[in-house]
């Protein structure tokens, strides 16, 4: 379980100064987590670590920002007022396995066996989201230089054992590898041992259908009916906007190789078309352009925190070793709850027979609102963001525990989806503004198995159709993608019980499914 402090000390409090009653309440917290029986030492670690950080005031941002956290307008995402890591971090793999690091001593990798050494390794120093490697690195293109250092046998067992190391050393489906476009034999073999392993570890398949092999592509498609991953990657477009050294971290959130992305603060649009009271024009023309501005400033006040104050960049090994560069990091402006807003502005005007999805005025008021918020949003300076330009990245996320009755980003509502080109269509045509990452999630029968070629061919066309990232999976796996956390039914279950929970996603996954069951029951499509 989570233990939710922001509703221990209030924002109300960081601000003003901590009382005696609250001071009550912080120990108490302390006290829940150092108790808990579901929680492992480690993760109370990470707990307790999170209640000290959220006793810090937050960065200084207007009065008319604050209360847009206050209203929940404006949402941190369960960071501190006061970060004290980045949110999420890109490492240059490439460079620790060909020039070896003087910190962790470690030489440069001459084999296989080397290279999976370094990456284990390396992966326990990254300091990000719950000090966890969110972003594995594009790593079929990393071990492709020393596939042919070891015979087959031996490749395959030593890329069992990296996935099943990842897996229980970093026990999260925030975690994400990246395969492709180009086929390799180390590509193949992770694919082929992933289906073999079968960890809640994310991957994403960068996928190129002018330049990628459909036999490569087809050992992605059956791997993804298995186990509901990879992500399919739309690599022309992404590789468009962020260049040929972009990766994929956590849940589908683009960033450079060598950078990452420092915060992310997201706009809950449907809190915002309960607030803002205005017909659709004041919306989209006054509210929009008013807290697109109040994002970035408070994204800019948290940056300049991370980068000006707390001096990772001038301090860590990472840096100094040239394994990240400043010059590669970005922001997140996260987006949800674009189907909830339609709704409320579409009925305030007395069109109470509409729904996004499922009639051409929703759908068009949606990707009115969603291009009007990018436009505002990249005409703020970012500071500190030259990964992007000196802008925010535009980041369609993908909910958290308490999102109830909000859907995540530009999704259409679960239950809700039209027939299966419609549902591609209308997300597609949301996706081409948000560069920071987006997905749409099809559910397939069991029968797809028998039929990999056709579920390529949809993948395709979603592809070209403009969707940027692209979740499949089957209606009877026990693999399941709610949101965009990878899990197992099994462990669902589990967390439930508040039994400990190996992976640190099922008590956040339990508790969404707790308030939004449907989230199972996604529409199952035949091919």
């Amino acid at each position: 379980m989570e233990y939710k402090f922001g509703a221990v000390l209030s924002f109300e409090d960081l601000h003003k100064g901590l009382t005696a009653e609250s001071l009550d309440d912080f120990r108490d917290a302390v006290s829940e987590v150092v108790r808990s029986r579901a929680l492992q030492t480690d993760e109370k670690l990470v707990q307790l670590a999170s209640l000290a950080a959220k006793t810090q005031a937050y960065t200084p941002c207007s009065p008319e920002a604050n209360r847009a956290i206050e209203q929940g307008i404006l949402c941190l995402m369960g960071e501190p007022g006061r970060p004290f890591h980045f949110r999420y971090i890109a490492p240059d793999f490439a460079r620790l396995l060909t020039h070896g690091s003087e910190f962790l001593e470690l030489a440069p990798a001459k084999d296989l066996y080397d290279a999976v050494e370094i990456l284990l390794t390396a992966y326990n120093y990254v300091p990000d989201h719950a000090l966890l490697p969110v972003a594995l690195g594009r790593i079929d293109l990393l071990l492709e230089p020393y596939i042919g250092t070891v015979p087959e046998p031996t490749a395959r067992r030593l890329l069992a054992s990296l996935w099943r190391l990842v897996d229980r050393l970093h026990p999260s489906g925030f975690v994400n590898a990246n395969l492709g476009p180009q086929e390799t034999k180390a590509g193949r073999l992770l694919l082929e041992t992933d289906r073999d392993v079968q960890t809640v570890t994310n991957t994403t398949f960068f996928y190129d259908p002018e330049k990628t092999p459909r036999g490569f592509a087809l050992e992605a498609v059956r791997t993804a009916l298995e186990l509901s991953k990879p992500y399919f990657f739309n690599y022309p477009l992404m590789r468009r906007d962020w260049g040929p050294n972009v990766t994929v971290g956590s849940c589908l959130n683009s960033m450079l190789v060598g950078g990452g992305v420092y915060t992310l603060v997201r706009l809950n649009l449907r809190r915002l078309a309960e607030e803002s009271r205005g017909s659709v024009d004041e919306f989209v023309e006054q509210a929009i352009p008013a807290y697109a501005k109040l994002q970035v400033e408070v994204i800019n006040s948290r940056v300049r925190y991370l980068v000006e104050d707390l001096g990772f960049l001038e301090s860590s090994f990472l840096v100094r070793e040239g394994v990240l560069q400043r010059d590669r990091f970005t922001a997140y402006a996260g987006v949800v709850g674009l189907a909830q807003a339609a709704q409320i502005l579409l009925e305030r005007d007395g069109r109470t027979d509409v729904r996004y999805g499922l009639d051409a005025e929703s759908n068009a008021l949606g990707q009115r609102i969603t291009l009007r918020l990018a436009a505002e949003l990249k005409r703020y300076p970012a500071v500190h963001c030259d990964g992007s330009n000196g802008r925010v990245a535009f980041h369609a996320q993908v909910g958290i525990q308490n999102d109830i009755g909000t859907t995540p980003g530009v999704r259409i509502p679960v239950m809700q989806e039209p027939d299966l080109y419609d549902h591609i269509e209308v997300e597609g045509r949301q996706h081409e503004a948000l560069d920071g990452g987006v997905s749409t999630i099809l559910v397939f029968e069991p029968t797809a198995r028998e039929n990999p070629e056709a579920v390529l061919n949809i993948i395709e066309g979603a592809l070209r159709s403009g969707v940027r990232g692209l979740s499949v999976g089957c209606a009877d796996s026990e693999y399941v993608r709610v949101t965009g956390y990878l899990v197992r039914r099994s462990d669902i279950d589990g967390a439930r019980t508040e039994r400990q929970h190996r992976h640190d996603t099922d008590a956040i996954v339990a508790d969404l499914v707790a308030n939004q069951p449907q989230f199972f029951n996604r529409r199952v499509r035949s091919v």
